[in-house]
């Protein structure tokens, strides 16, 4: 007798949640907010926002791997965990150490708090996410940076479109487990040169975030960072669903990122 075929099994439909408007509005007034200390957080409503992926780009020396190198200290001074996922080989424990002896933190403390993978191809970069350990509840993930591997394995216009899709992918997958473990998102990001602008156009136009819009459309708010006079920083704020575009400066110093304190009148 011929044998009886299996019937495959339906995949299970998603359950979808609804929720009024309303709802919404009183669950986002109960986040908190992650200050960085300087001007910076006035540009995204006071801080960044529990559930929320900042990407802070900019050209080098800008002052990207300082800012995550200061808010790691700030976050696992106060005993939250930190999920620090370094493709660019740009995490310096001595100068987490000095940032952390700086701010009256023992530096002892604060790595036991700092979670570090470092993914060396983009297969590795995704498993990353899947593979923080389920008892960890991170207070803040940061990736620096998220296209550098990207950019590295996929070469040429004819692996645009793969690139572009599992960049997407990525980016998808982090605000899913920022949202859901209620945590904070920062990426950082690298530039490239607007090969059409001029002189006069403005820096923050004239270099963009590598990325294009699998990238822009998905990140909650968009920051440029760019060295100024005397060591100054600026952070403008490019793009956001929430707040209008504004720069603000800061400084680095031993301590890290901080506020450029106004000279008092005599």
């Amino acid at each position: 007798m011929p044998k009886e075929k299996k019937k495959k099994k339906k995949p299970k439909k998603p359950k979808i949640q609804w929720k009024t408007a309303l709802q919404v509005l009183e669950e986002r007034k109960n986040l908190e907010r992650l200050k960085t200390g300087t001007a910076l957080d006035e540009l995204i409503g006071g801080g960044i926002q529990q559930t929320e992926v900042v990407e802070f780009y900019g050209p080098y020396g800008s002052g990207k791997s300082q800012l995550c190198m200061t808010m790691t200290v700030i976050v696992a001074g106060q005993g939250g965990e930190v999920v620090y996922i370094d493709t660019e080989d740009t995490f310096n424990p001595e100068r987490v150490k000095e940032i952390a002896e700086k701010r009256g933190y023992d530096p002892n403390e604060i790595f036991k708090h700092i979670h570090l993978a470092e993914p060396l191809t983009t297969d590795e970069l995704a498993e990353s996410i899947d593979q923080i350990p389920k008892n960890l509840n991170p207070t803040l993930i940061i990736v620096d940076s998220i296209t550098s591997l990207y950019r590295e394995e996929f070469i040429g216009r004819n692996v645009l479109s793969e690139r572009q899709g599992l960049l997407r992918q990525f980016i998808v997958k982090l605000k899913k487990y920022v949202r859901e473990k209620k945590c904070y998102g920062i990426v950082t990001n690298q530039v490239y040169d607007v090969p059409d602008a001029t002189p006069f156009t403005p820096l923050y136009i004239r270099q963009q975030a590598v990325g294009g819009h699998s990238l822009y459309h998905l990140i909650d708010n968009r920051i440029f960072l760019r060295k100024a006079v005397h060591g100054t920083r600026i952070g403008r704020l490019v793009d956001s669903s929430r707040y209008p575009e504004a720069e603000r400066p800061f400084k680095i110093t031993d301590r890290g990122i901080e506020p450029i304190e106004e000279d008092s009148e005599e």
